[in-house]
């Protein structure tokens, strides 16, 4: 049986992140009506980062202890050399679609600013939806439940039924454990044998890992981060703000990645 944090622990965890993220979510002097200034990302052509949510992410302090430091070091920097060589599929998945523009979201569970990004992310699709294709990479940072729920999500993804699943997880009980998991995969139709088979799957473990290696490549020390066609986000962002963002894009010309 796998076992996750305590549902104390995962409080105290969220708790700190919430403070974190709220004090540096802060615009600093600007404000959604503002304008968006960039700055380009060496050797990522055409991605740029949005220069007033570059230090969102950065809440280390809160990571400290859930990795041996520099213990997988050498292999991180070859699966970022990796999925560099391919950029585009490895953000957004398959063949690029012209029409559409291509949002990449990088979450965890236990992140409380994702969720409150996933409702305006929500009400975008749903609001004008037809013309965006979004991406989910689950980034789990908060240590073993977020990772088996990482995987939970990954694995549910294989049935269809990735975006149901993880919208029932959010609303759930903390999960500890994999009894946990099988019993919020029936609620929407999940195959629970077959979830568990496949979170323990090399597949799921590769697309976790790329995952990763795309985080790294675009400098997501936490979460929530966002790629929206060119446009990297690292943190919440008000609604306002990610419609401007992508409304920008729709007039832009399709995106195309430079390996360089």
């Amino acid at each position: 049986m796998t076992k996750g944090l305590s549902r104390r622990g995962l409080i105290v965890v969220a708790g700190v992140a919430g403070a974190i993220y709220g004090v540096r979510a802060l615009p600093r002097g600007r404000f959604p009506g503002g304008p968006l200034a960039y700055r380009q990302i060496e050797g990522l052509a055409p991605f740029q980062t949005l220069r007033t949510q570059g230090e969102v992410s950065a809440a280390s302090v809160v990571f400290v202890g859930l990795d041996p430091p520099g213990a997988d070091s050498a292999a991180r920097r070859a699966a970022a050399d990796a999925v560099r060589s391919d950029l585009c599929r490895a953000l957004f998945g398959g063949a690029a679609d012209d029409r559409m523009v291509p949002i990449a979201y990088f979450s965890e569970f236990f992140c409380p600013y994702c969720r409150i990004l996933e409702r305006d992310l929500g009400a975008i699709l749903a609001a004008r939806g037809s013309d965006l294709r979004l991406v989910q990479h689950e980034l789990p940072i908060f240590g073993p439940a977020s990772k088996l729920a990482a995987r939970a999500s990954v694995a549910a993804a294989r049935q269809g039924l990735q975006q149901p699943f993880r919208k029932r997880l959010m609303r759930s009980d903390l999960v500890a454990e994999d009894a946990s998991i099988v019993a919020l995969a029936e609620t929407v139709g999940l195959d629970a044998t077959l979830l568990l088979h496949d979170m323990q799957s090399a597949s799921v473990a590769a697309e976790l890992s790329e995952s990763r290696a795309l985080a790294d490549v675009f400098g997501f020390i936490g979460t929530p981060g966002l790629v929206v066609g060119r446009a990297v986000i690292s943190g919440a962002v008000p609604r306002a703000t990610l419609e401007r963002i992508i409304r920008e894009e729709r007039r832009l010309a399709p995106l195309r990645c430079d390996a360089s």
